[in-house]
């Protein structure tokens, strides 16, 4: 294996790649449940989101294309990581400010801050 590339892929923390310095054959998962050092799947967290999301600029395919049309309405949820897809999350949140207004729908994971573990 190409020394370059060897040490590229001891770099590589978000999965576990099977790999050997002497062989060129590399196994690369295809999907991870680990979205990063601090999400996981089913793990219940703060989150806030960027006005991007909220209040989508016109043109904007995420609502239309992910969410079945469906904005959140507010920027603070309580939510449960549902699943994740590129760089994509899915979620199932409850808005701090309103129990009872939910949203069930995917976010990009660029689009929101993580505030805290609940």
């Amino acid at each position: 294996m190409n020394k370059i590339l060897y040490e590229e892929l001891k770099k590589v923390t978000a999965v576990n790649i099977d790999f050997s310095k002497e062989d060129t054959k590399i196994f690369i998962p295809r999907s991870i449940k680990i979205l990063n050092s601090s999400l996981q799947i089913g793990g219940v967290y703060k989150i806030k989101l960027d006005d991007s999301i909220t209040n989508p600029f016109q043109g904007s395919t995420l609502a239309s294309n992910w969410n079945n049309g469906k904005v959140p309405e507010y920027s603070v949820y309580i939510a449960e990581i549902l699943d994740c897809m590129a760089n994509m999350i899915k979620i199932n949140g409850v808005a701090e400010d309103n129990p009872v207004s939910q949203f069930i729908g995917w976010l990009p994971t660029s689009g929101f801050e993580t505030l805290s573990k609940e």
